[in-house]
């Protein structure tokens, strides 16, 4: 198991014990680590819905319904400070669930990524036939996202990848335009969308904020990749309701 898939089991069953996931924790200081980062982050969770329930909260919201104005206000201090409590909880939560990405964070990601395999991805994919639809399908599921079928059958490859806020989804598109690259953040919010990111070679990519999450397009130099990323958003569904 390589750290990717790894770090996505992790995301999707943290705590899953089976004797390949125990193998993978021990496999090396990066797999621990990680390992580590989402035992803390399971902690923290765990402690911030950990509320615990004052003793006849319910006797008591039920009594103050009977209570005359006076006696109200002098329980009221009382719930109060449990709504308190709650929504603290459900603030870290959240903070911890989605946390904030500057532009800095995310220039230097995006910068990062396409260093790392983006032209070497593109070139193995060049020549293909359309992916296997299923399996394109299937990645995506994971972070319950449709295609239309005009962008399915422009797909030559997809695979996770990491982003700034755990794992995503790295494509490859045959375009009019020529071929394009498409990272998925499905937690990653940008402060400002759509952004422009400068690459290595002159090349660029274009970000900008979806239903959930965002996505980088990188395009051939010359190609007009702000409209290839605006029609690109249009071709995504999201499962409604869904949490990642």
């Amino acid at each position: 198991m390589n750290l990717l898939e790894f770090k996505r089991r992790l995301m999707t069953d943290p705590g899953e014990r089976s004797p390949e996931m125990r193998r993978a924790r021990a496999s090396g200081e990066e797999f621990a680590e990680a390992a580590l980062e989402s035992d803390r982050f399971e902690a923290v969770l765990q402690h911030a819905l950990n509320v615990p329930v004052p003793h006849a909260l319910a006797e008591s919201i039920i009594l103050r319904q009977s209570l005359d104005n006076e006696s109200r206000r002098r329980l009221w201090p009382q719930l109060t400070a449990v709504a308190a409590v709650l929504a603290v909880a459900v603030v870290v939560t959240s903070v911890m669930l989605f946390p904030k990405t500057s532009m800095v964070d995310l220039r230097q990601h995006i910068a990062w990524h396409w260093e790392l395999d983006g032209p070497q991805v593109l070139a193995a994919s060049a020549g293909r036939f359309q992916a296997d639809p299923d399996q394109v399908q299937q990645v995506l599921a994971e972070f319950g996202v449709q295609v239309e079928p005009e962008l399915l059958a422009q797909v030559r490859m997809t695979k996770f990848c990491p982003t700034p806020n755990g794992a995503g989804a790295h494509i490859v598109l045959a375009t009019a335009s020529g071929p394009v690259t498409l990272y998925y953040m499905p937690r990653t919010r940008l402060p400002s969308s759509p952004a422009s990111i400068p690459l290595e070679d002159g090349m660029e990519a274009v970000a900008l904020n979806v239903e959930r999450g965002s996505l980088a397009v990188i395009a051939e130099k010359g190609a007009d990749t702000p409209a290839l990323a605006r029609e690109i958003a249009r071709q995504l569904a999201f499962a409604p309701g869904m949490t990642i």
